[in-house]
């Protein structure tokens, strides 16, 4: 019986889809089980995932896999694929090499068919160049993705301070648009005045709920993500300052929504 092996394919944007990433890990993994006499039974795929706070492992393929691997249910001996250790992870050193070393102590050995190195718990025992390697590639690939972050993070503070002029983003509220010529936004007329009418309500006592069902019964199209009005997204629009004009960013910090400086 051959011995077993399990690709897994990352990369971390979703554009990525468009390129030949996922082409070449594929063929990579298939030449390498070819040459090697082993048996690919499956892959995992997280496409357009990011691997720098790890949340191809905590919400991706890749976490299921591990969770496979920490229960057992991977044969030891098998191999898991990987272009290289990067993608993997980009996180931090240490919580990047506990990832690395619990596979292996599980008794999965890793490859990175990119150069055909292989990983065994034999071997980083026996060898310590193995675990330099693994370390340095770790710490490069979380620098790199750290001074991205950083870079990305730098222009979006610079779009904030010409935020009044130029707009960040196309994105917006339900009820604007942006212009053909990208400077400003523009009021879509037939949704602006469904909100006058929710605050005109509002001012003259009536609830979310008497809104809701009245916007309802009249088949009034709903501009949020539902098919329907709910009070919810009522609520949202009556509490959002971006009626009055005020633009106030957010930021997503480890999956948490922060509210920045308004504008």
């Amino acid at each position: 019986m051959k011995t077993k092996a399990y690709s897994y394919i990352r990369f971390s944007t979703a554009d990525q889809i468009k390129g030949d990433s996922q082409r070449r890990q594929t063929e990579q993994a298939a030449a390498w089980c070819k040459a090697n006499n082993v048996e690919l039974v499956e892959s995992y795929h997280d496409l357009g995932v990011s691997a720098f706070r790890g949340k191809n492992a905590t919400q991706g393929s890749l976490g299921a896999f591990l969770s496979l691997v920490n229960t057992g249910r991977i044969p030891h001996g098998s191999f898991l694929l990987v272009e290289s250790l990067d993608r993997l992870s980009r996180a931090e050193i240490i919580p990047a090499f506990d990832q690395f070393r619990a596979i292996i102590k599980a008794g999965v050995c890793i490859v990175t068919v990119s150069d055909g190195h292989v990983y065994t718990a034999d071997k980083l025992n026996s060898n310590i160049t193995d675990l330099i390697i693994s370390l340095s590639v770790m710490a490069r690939a979380h620098e790199e993705s750290k001074i991205k972050s950083q870079r990305i993070s730098a222009a979006w503070v610079s779009k904030r301070r010409t935020a009044s002029s130029t707009p960040m983003t196309s994105r917006c509220v339900a009820w604007l648009r942006l212009t053909d010529d990208r400077k400003r936004f523009e009021l879509i007329p037939e949704r602006a005045a469904i909100v006058r009418e929710i605050f005109e309500r509002a001012a003259k006592g009536h609830g979310t709920y008497s809104t809701a069902k009245e916007l309802r019964r009249r088949n009034v199209p709903c501009f949020g993500k539902s098919s329907v009005w709910h009070v919810s997204y009522l609520k949202k629009i009556l509490c959002n300052r971006s009626c009055i004009g005020e633009f106030t960013p957010n930021k997503t910090t480890n999956g948490k929504r922060e509210q920045l400086e308004a504008v």
